[in-house]
């Protein structure tokens, strides 16, 4: 009885400390994943702060000696976020994109002709207001068909409507591949300076591999300053009306700090005559981390110091 009794104190005693073990590992995550959303949070009041206050550049925010790009590329901040800011002007627009272009990226994605043709002509049945269905297009009984709802008949306010609609949904995986060279706002203007190499393969089609790659060997040493440059570069005539070299009012910022199991994504509008602020967000969301593994992704250093500033109380994280 007595080897029996102590066998059952044994027991309670393991569980008990098992489950303190778990519940200071849950305390742990918890105070970790509580550390990376206020050095994320920091990081994205520091980038909105220094894109605001800033000049601008060919492909991003500052001067020739200290300027935050806008092109994706990674920045690390000096308490440990990572940060990519991407130009909107960059992306494709989805409410204003020729088709050719649209169906171009596309293809390059891998999908067939035929299909990204479908895909480009749901897309503009989505958005215009009347009832006519493209030759390959979907309306109204084509979603009811599928139990979806839609189509709405308006520009699109987010990337997340292209989930919603035929052909579109049948591959989530291409689907946020794709998203990340596309944009929900309105406006045609394009900046080679700031593009992904998908877009600029996009809007170039006949332009050589090997020009393309000369064109993103001069943004990265700011030697894009005219349009002239571009278009000799590529052979090409480039209107001014469609393209410019010069960030627009709308970009994409993705920040993650360790702790954070999945990186944060926020669509900021600039608005510097803006009654609210000078800056609106205008969706947020999350997306997957900018390195898988815990290891430190490669990265520039941010230009603005926090850790200094948030010693002085001007700004924390």
């Amino acid at each position: 009885m007595v080897l029996g009794v102590l066998t059952m104190m044994a027991f309670v005693v393991g569980r008990f400390a098992q489950r303190n073990d778990q519940l200071r590992r849950n305390a742990l995550e918890l105070r970790e994943y509580a550390d990376g959303r206020a050095v994320a949070s920091g990081a994205l009041a520091a980038t909105l702060y220094w894109n605001a206050t800033r000049p601008l550049t060919p492909s991003g925010h500052g001067d020739v000696h200290t300027q935050l790009r806008e092109d994706g590329r990674p920045y690390r901040t000096d308490l440990g976020a990572w940060v990519q800011v991407q130009d909107g002007r960059g992306l494709l627009s989805v409410n204003g994109v020729s088709g050719p272009v649209l169906q171009a990226l596309l293809v390059q994605d891998g999908v067939s002709v035929l299909r990204a043709q479908a895909m480009v002509d749901v897309l503009a049945d989505y958005i215009d207001t009347d009832s006519l269905k493209h030759l390959n297009g979907a309306e109204r009984s084509e979603y009811q068909a599928l139990g979806l709802p839609g189509p709405r008949n308006d520009w699109l306010l987010s990337l997340r409507e292209l989930e919603t609609m035929p052909l579109w949904r049948d591959e989530p995986e291409r689907l946020a591949r794709l998203s990340r060279a596309l944009r929900p706002s309105l406006g045609n203007l394009f900046n080679p300076a700031t593009a992904p190499p998908a877009t600029l393969r996009a809007m170039f089609p006949t332009a050589a591999p090997i020009q393309l790659d000369q064109l993103v060997r001069l943004r990265a040493v700011d030697q894009l300053r005219d349009l002239r440059t571009v278009g000799e570069l590529l052979g090409l005539r480039l209107d001014e009306d469609e393209y410019i070299l010069s960030p627009g009012y709308d970009s994409r910022i993705t920040l993650w700090a360790y702790g954070l199991p999945r990186a944060l994504e926020y669509n900021v509008q600039l608005t510097p005559a803006g009654e609210l602020g000078p800056w609106v967000i205008t969706e947020q969301y999350s997306t997957k981390r900018l390195n898988p593994s815990d290891e430190a992704p490669r990265a520039i250093a941010f230009p603005l110091a926090l850790s200094a500033q948030r010693s002085e109380g001007r700004m924390g994280p």
